[in-house]
């Protein structure tokens, strides 16, 4: 209640997980306006995402009957673009699109890379393929103010940043288009350089509510620490449950709240009730976040009606064991499969279990996008170059691919069921630009044969240019981009194609029947974000994936320890935990997190986490009442 009836100056609210922090905002809303006749029009409440604005609104006129729709709720960019527009009404503010942005970034990169006297090119191949780490670092710096000269060194071409990071700008100039990091950056600048602006916004707003306050970043907090004059400033978060580093977000300005405030006398309420995660369950996850150092300390307890729950330990040989492992635990009991999400570290562990899932015939919520991948036209166009140079240079894939993209060859060149270059330039004999362009084909289908796969699906869509044939189909071509990492040589990954495809078709009507139209969720920790579910499975919990190679620094060690405390807390009733030991030959570790909470699987397999299972651990973790 403390949280709730808090009328003035600034408080913290540390809100665990499961411990009803959106609750406990709506009704201090409600409190404020009922209870302190508070003018509705004064209050801002500003939240990380639409989705979740939208919720609180909803939430929030539901219990009030909605009287008080003026009560202000937005995103951070949102209310500051509305603070940018209202500064200069005729401004044009156009907002790049993410599409636009890769686009930007891999020109910027094939610039470089043609400037370069590397004689490596994969690396340039491989930031291109990398361009989402290139945006975030950007991002990240815009947000934080960081010197371009800091330490990059976890993105790919990190050498190179300074340059693509001016080269981007420069480039959004010249389209005169911002981005979102930009908005933060102009309304940050508008607010110091305009104090009318200033003093109509701040007086506007006597009580502002902030969301999810792990999550903000330096510009967030000084752009409201300008409109904030009251210091009527309510936040609520969790340090222990921020994850988004990558965008610039910054636990340790909600963990020094109190020392920014404290000729204020601000007050730090904790909400240390969880009414989601059974006892022994929250207990492991705590037991695994105190080895973060720098984080709020808290006295997070579990509701007795949240029930004992449970925590499971596995580990299997290799992934192949593990997927018979979680599709047997599937069928054996499908009235679990709308009760459980498995969560994963990174988004292609998760379609990769998909992709089996759908082949034992059991639906996930990523099944439409597998196989729409195999579907694309785009991808079998890519596909149809390969079965060409690898499956006996037929005229029947030739006809295909003659003209995608268009060289004006003609169906009556092909004399016969075999394609040669030999017979092209001799039925265009005399025709010159007509031989430098079959010449120029057959030099490129030559060059592919003796690529890896990685670089021959790069080949096909950027110098072939199936990019710029099929521009909606980008999800699909990443999809096969990331699909062709995985694969040893081109036929290897035509077979995993025509498996895909197979399994996609000949399992859907399977799929349906044994499940009834229910679902298994597969999430990365990133998008579990606020959710929960009876059961959680987070497999492959072994170092190199979390936490992630490319986590160097304590700090990056303790976001990727966060994001497991996250995954871990989505539990209610069971939580399932298993990694990957390899064999003698090539041994893989768990992940350093667990060491807190090893004597799991010490007392599940009588050894040491890091020792290879016996064969039996299938049978024997198929389900949770195993054990």
């Amino acid at each position: 209640m403390e949280a709730i009836l808090h009328k003035d100056g600034p408080a913290m609210v540390l809100a665990g997980p499961g411990s009803g922090k959106t609750f406990v905002i709506v009704q201090r809303l409600k409190s404020l306006i009922e209870g302190c006749s508070v003018d509705p029009s004064s209050i801002l409440v500003i939240t990380f995402t639409k989705a979740a604005a939208i919720e609180m609104q909803q939430r929030f006129l539901k219990i009030t009957d909605s009287s008080y729709p003026e009560v202000c709720f937005g995103t951070f960019h949102s209310v500051f673009y509305h603070i940018v527009r209202s500064s200069t009404p005729t401004r044009k503010l156009k907002i790049i699109n993410e599409k636009d942005k890769y686009r930007i970034i891999k020109d910027i990169v094939l610039g470089i890379a043609a400037k370069s006297n590397s004689s490596d090119k994969q690396e340039f191949t491989d930031a291109i393929d990398q361009a989402g780490d290139i945006i975030s670092e950007i991002s990240r710096v815009k947000n934080t103010g960081e010197s371009l000269d800091s330490n990059h060194d976890n993105i790919p071409l990190s050498r190179f940043f300074e340059k693509i990071y001016k080269e981007y700008n420069q480039m959004l100039r010249e389209l005169d288009l911002i981005d979102f990091d930009d908005m933060l950056i102009i309304c940050y600048e508008e607010l110091l350089s305009k104090k009318n602006l200033l003093d109509t916004w701040s007086e506007r707003f006597k009580y502002v509510l902030i969301d999810e306050y792990q999550d903000i970043n330096s510009i967030q907090y000084k752009v409201v620490s300008l409109l904030c004059k009251t210091n009527n400033l309510f936040v609520v978060g969790d340090d222990d449950q921020s994850i988004y580093g990558f965008r610039g977000s910054d636990p340790g300005i909600m963990q020094s709240f109190s020392e920014d405030y404290k000729e204020y006398e601000p007050k730090v309420i904790n909400l240390n009730v969880n009414y989601r995660c059974g006892k022994d369950i929250l207990d492991a996850a705590l037991e695994t976040i105190k080895e973060n150092k720098c984080r709020l300390q808290k006295d997070l307890e579990a509701d007795v009606s949240n029930g004992r729950g449970r925590v499971y330990a596995r580990k299997y040989v290799n992934k192949d064991q593990q997927n018979k492992a979680i599709a047997s635990f599937l069928k054996n009991d499908p009235d679990k499969i709308e009760k459980i999400a498995f969560i994963f570290r990174t988004n292609s562990e998760a379609m990769a279990l998909a992709s089996v899932l759908r082949s034992e015939g059991i639906s996930t919520n990523l099944d439409s996008y597998v196989k729409s991948f195999t579907d694309s036209p785009a991808v079998k166009l890519c596909e149809n170059y390969l079965r060409f140079i690898y499956d006996g240079k037929k005229r029947e894939l030739f006809l295909k691919i003659m003209n995608n993209p268009c060289r004006y060859i003609s169906r009556s060149a092909l004399e016969s069921e075999v394609v040669t270059e030999a017979m092209l330039r001799k039925y265009y004999s005399g025709n010159a630009d007509k031989i430098r362009e079959i010449d120029k084909l057959f030099r490129q289908l030559n060059m592919i044969s003796h690529m890896r796969p990685a670089l021959s699906v790069r080949f096909l869509r950027k110098e072939i240019g199936i990019d710029k044939l099929f521009p909606g189909e980008m999800k699909a071509l990443d999809e096969l981009s990331d699909l062709s990492k995985r694969m040893q040589d081109n036929m290897q990954l035509l077979k995993e194609i025509d498996r895909v495809r197979d399994s996609s078709f000949t399992m859907e009507s399977k799929s349906r029947n044994k499940t009834k139209g229910k679902c298994v969720k597969l999430l990365t920790m990133h998008g579990s974000k606020g959710l929960e579910f009876d059961i959680v499975w987070l497999p492959g919990l072994n170092e190199g994936i979390i936490p992630s190679r490319s986590a160097v620094t304590s700090a990056q060690i303790e976001e990727e320890r966060r994001m497991l405390y996250v995954g871990m807390t989505r539990a209610k009733s069971a939580l399932i935990m298993s990694y990957i030991t390899g064999n003698e030959e090539n041994p893989m570790l768990p992940t350093r997190f667990i060491r807190p909470i090893r004597h799991l699987w010490e007392d599940n397999y009588s050894s040491s986490p890091s020792k290879p299972s016996s064969g039996s651990s299938i049978s024997s973790s198929n389900s949770t009442s195993s054990r």
